[in-house]
């Protein structure tokens, strides 16, 4: 009789030694942790170390040198910047890249009718517009703008991982490159607002010649708004420049950059 309750006794006290001690907190935790694990980020909500790739070669060089100078990631542009945001997003979602991207547009001025690419790819650019509010003006003019502050930017790209993450969209077999933000600052990964380390402008197109007439202006009008149509774009920084057209890279131009 000893015997057989030695062997019980030991056999309880070696699955008591096997329990540990946990709240019910700490147990939950455990469960939560090893059955929902959280899926990965997207890519514009990822804190990046270095500048994105572009689809724009020179303008890879350029974030470099920006970013060896000022440590600042995103790709902030001035000036005339949408026809620079149709060539990178036109470039991104096209063969050979494949990517999928996210366009707070915060003006209403974005146009997908002007995107170098096709009708399927186009479908793997989201474009969210911030609700406009309409404000008089002298003259009794309604007239409608928007003035989207960095924390409401901020707020609006946090919005979109539930969508991303979660959503049904045709983009699951792509990866997500990142947002860009047009109109305003506060996030995205290319920012096209009033302040940038980046400007773009029309590359001059020469005038009539001197002494022409009236007939001989008009004669050359349309030949003339066709060379205005076609003149590439200059994209200028303290630490080059490169010109580029909206077209995707069959018909980029030369580009170049200072010393």
């Amino acid at each position: 009789m000893g015997k057989y309750y030695d062997k019980h006794r030991l056999r309880g006290e070696r699955i008591l030694g096997e329990i540990r001690e946990a709240s019910i907190e700490k147990v939950v935790d455990n469960v939560v942790a090893d059955h929902f694990r959280p899926q990965p980020l997207p890519a514009f909500m990822r804190v990046t170390k270095r500048p994105k790739f572009y689809p724009i070669p020179r303008l890879n060089a350029l974030a470099a040198k920006h970013f060896r100078a000022t440590r600042e990631i995103p790709l902030t542009v001035t000036g005339r910047y949408l026809p620079l945001v149709y060539r990178l997003v036109a470039g991104l979602v096209a063969p050979p890249h494949r990517k999928a991207v996210l366009v707070v547009d915060t003006e209403h001025r974005f146009d997908v009718t002007r995107l170098a690419c096709s009708a399927d790819d186009v479908r793997h650019i989201y474009v969210l517009r911030p609700a406009l509010s309409r404000t008089a003006r002298p003259g009794n003019v309604a007239t409608r703008s928007i003035n989207v502050t960095p924390d409401q930017v901020r707020q609006l790209l946090s919005q979109m991982e539930n969508f991303i993450l979660y959503g049904k969209h045709q983009s699951g077999n792509r990866d997500w490159w990142g947002a860009v933000v047009v109109g305003a600052v506060g996030g995205g990964d290319i920012i096209a607002a009033w302040k940038g380390w980046l400007t773009v402008e029309r590359v001059p197109v020469p005038g009539f010649n001197k002494g022409s007439t009236i007939r001989q202006a008009m004669a050359e009008r349309q030949r003339r708004q066709q060379d205005v149509d076609d003149a590439p774009w200059n994209a200028s920084s303290r630490w080059g420049a490169f010109a580029f057209t909206e077209s995707l890279p069959t018909n980029v131009v030369t580009t170049y950059a200072s010393s």
